[in-house]
């Protein structure tokens, strides 16, 4: 006997409901459904998600090296090359080559890149505290936690 409903999908029918039982599958979907928000509020001032992230790492971590910037935000070396391109083309970034090693790159925000990261995390509090608005303080903790957690199991079975 099939689990599938036996009549036709109607447009309040939720034809992934049987996917909906596995968290990955909810965390995919509430993440494409915020992706999709902060890919068009940040159209808006010229950035992209991905450039965000480099953004707050290298305004975090001044001097940072681009390989160690490609391991800790997962981002496969040649687009991070790509992307580090368009953002000093750009003026938000410098590259220059590290002390110590003449192979490798320091990365550095510029004030023009500064000031634009300070425009996009107020855009990503502010859309998140739209997203989270019926989320307790408690509840939002935990889903950071959780998530962490989640993360740091599935990385723990790859090493």
């Amino acid at each position: 006997m099939s689990i599938l409903p036996q009549h036709p999908l109607t447009i309040k029918d939720q034809a992934d409901s049987l996917l909906r039982q596995f968290i990955g599958y909810n965390m995919k979907r509430a993440y494409h459904e915020i992706q999709a928000e902060l890919t068009q509020a940040f159209k808006q001032i010229g950035l992209k998600i991905g450039s965000f992230a480099v953004l707050c790492a290298v305004l975090e971590y001044p001097g940072l090296k681009q390989s160690a910037l490609a391991e800790n935000l997962a981002i496969e070396q040649a687009n991070l090359v790509q992307m580090l391109d368009d953002l000093e083309k750009k003026g938000l970034v410098k590259r220059e080559r590290a002390s110590g090693d003449r192979r490798a790159y320091a990365l550095f925000i510029t004030e023009k890149g500064k000031k634009l990261c300070l425009q996009a995390q107020q855009i990503c509090s502010d859309l998140e505290a739209d997203f989270l608005q019926d989320c307790s303080a408690q509840e939002i903790d935990s889903l950071i936690t959780l998530l962490q957690k989640i993360e740091g199991r599935v990385k723990a079975k790859r090493i």
